[in-house]
């Protein structure tokens, strides 16, 4: 082989792979080829990454949401800190690909996106979590499967996992036909008052799906909390609950049965209450398995 040609060739092989372009969050980014080290900024991120066999090229796992960690590590990987990592943190493990599940994930400081981008590294958040976003939240999960499958090289596992959600909506959407839908109050948190969800809220669109409807749909936000009179009044046929590291199922049911309002409602004096772990009521991987869970024990068989 001519001397020419073989500098040629050991200069192209020296050469970083091809970047890869994909559209998240209505813009343009780059990756240098498909991502080695990867770092998942919040639990359902992590979980979408797993979904696809991306987990001998995950690095690190930050916020657990309804998961300590075992030994700290998170299904094998390893957890960085128990909320958002410091950049300093970030940094030191040189990934070349972060992905969040909440704009939280990327603060406008040396974490954000355009910074990271600056030194090299790819960053995705969640089109459920992008600005402006649609309502279309199985389709923006199907969105990052298909583009975050792409990058993984993992195209074919993504269209499983699409054409498992969809089954798991169609069997939902089954077991509730031609019956009545209960009203669901959704209570986050019942940290600083009662947390919840309004109309734009992910959970009214899970509800849906269930064959439900979200008791708080006339409130016109995604995010409210309401008091424990204005609940009353409300008297949902069932409670949604939350369960988090940060707020407990179990401690939200204390306080349902130990205050003089809340253990007047019907759902409560009937034990009509539905725990969920938080991470499932996020726009994720597990989205459609919970719309079939909760259709199922929303609409028991007759």
């Amino acid at each position: 082989m001519p001397s020419r040609l073989l500098g040629l060739l050991l200069w192209l092989a020296a050469l970083p792979a091809l970047a890869q372009h994909y559209e998240n969050c209505g813009k343009r980014w780059e990756i240098a080829g498909p991502p080695q080290r990867i770092v998942a900024l919040n639990q359902h991120s992590a979980d979408l990454l797993l979904a696809l066999g991306a987990g001998p090229a995950m690095i690190g796992v930050a916020y657990l949401d309804d998961d300590a960690g075992a030994d700290g590590h998170y299904h094998g990987v390893p957890v960085i800190a128990r909320q958002y990592p410091s950049a300093e943190v970030l940094y030191s493990l040189k990934p070349d690909l972060v992905v969040g599940g909440f704009a939280s994930a990327f603060p406008e400081n040396f974490s954000s996106r355009r910074h990271l981008s600056a030194i090299g590294v790819g960053s995705y958040l969640l089109e459920s979590a992008c600005a402006g976003h649609s309502e279309d939240y199985f389709g923006h999960i199907r969105r990052d499967l298909l583009t975050l499958g792409r990058l993984l090289q993992q195209e074919t596992r993504a269209a499983q996992l699409i054409a498992e959600q969809q089954a798991n909506l169609d069997a939902a959407a089954a077991l509730y036909q031609g019956r009545n839908r209960p009203a669901v109050f959704y209570l986050d948190s019942e940290v600083n008052g009662l947390a919840s969800q309004g109309r734009r809220g992910f959970v009214g669109v899970l509800l849906q799906a269930a064959g439900a409807r979200n008791s708080m749909a006339s409130v016109d936000h995604p995010q409210l909390r309401v008091n424990s009179e204005t609940l009353l009044i409300n008297d949902p046929d069932v409670l949604l609950l939350a369960d988090a590291l940060w707020s407990p199922a179990s401690r939200k049911r204390q306080l349902l049965g130990s205050d003089p309002v809340l253990s007047r409602l019907r759902a409560v004096r009937e034990q009509r209450l539905i725990e969920i772990p938080f991470s499932q009521l996020v726009p994720g991987i597990a989205s459609a398995r919970s719309a079939l869970e909760l259709a199922r024990r929303l609409h028991p068989a007759l």
